[in-house]
């Protein structure tokens, strides 16, 4: 969310850093290589394990992991 004024919210800045640590995480890991495009429906995916609690290394295990 941005305010008029064109500040960032304090929830979407902590979101973004979170991706971003999640994304050298998953570089330094071998998970992806740079650059990687993350498509719209795997950004909700993260948020989503972002609101869970997970950090960013968790998010990147369980996102890279195969389903069962």
């Amino acid at each position: 969310m941005t305010h008029e004024w064109g500040l960032v919210s304090p929830e979407v800045l902590a979101l973004r850093m979170w991706m971003s640590v999640w994304y050298d995480h998953a570089v330094v890991s071998g998970f992806i290589r740079a650059p990687f495009e993350l498509k719209d429906a795997d950004a909700e995916r993260l948020e989503g394990y972002f609101s869970l609690g997970l950090t960013p290394q968790e998010g990147a295990v369980v996102f890279f992991s195969k389903s069962h």
